[in-house]
């Protein structure tokens, strides 16, 4: 069971964020957006999930409820509790991470981040697999790599 983070944001300027657990996140937002007209998207999951900890979640944004599991919730609320879970949490990761998205005024090149919603450190989810278990340092390459997947993390 997984708990998850469900977007729904057409319009970017409020953020309506589902709160619930599944077997299949992805299975879920698939049975969530037939009869949405909004685009859904999976802003990131915990592998842990079952009904307490959806029913604390649900709890601790109650004065933020629309409907049901819906709330007004910003994503560094989503972030957060990423983060508090951070072994068994995961964020979605972009397709195009990585991107070079030009250089600020300093000529200092930008890349377009692993996560859609916020910048994330780069030692706090992993860009390939979206992992937030950790980093280790490998002496043998010289680079910090994802715990999950051993992705080099310069």
């Amino acid at each position: 069971m997984y708990t998850y983070f469900i977007v729904e944001n057409e319009d970017n300027d409020e953020f309506r964020i589902k709160i619930g657990f599944s077997k299949n996140p992805e299975k879920r937002i698939r049975t969530l957006q037939t009869g949405n007209s909004r685009k859904l998207a999976i802003m990131g999951w915990l592998e842990k999930g079952d009904a307490f900890l959806e029913k604390r979640l649900h709890r601790k944004y109650e004065p933020y409820r629309l409907n049901g599991e819906w709330f007004s919730i910003e994503p560094c609320d989503v972030l957060e509790e990423l983060k508090s879970e951070s072994t068994s949490s995961y964020i979605c990761v972009q397709s195009n991470v990585g991107e070079f998205l030009g250089c600020d005024r300093d000529a200092i090149p930008e890349y377009l981040g692993p996560w859609e919603w916020l910048d994330t450190e780069i030692d706090e989810f992993c860009p390939q697999c979206g992992s937030g278990g950790g980093v280790h340092y490998n002496s043998a390459i010289g680079s910090e790599n994802c715990l999950r997947c051993g992705y080099p993390i310069f």
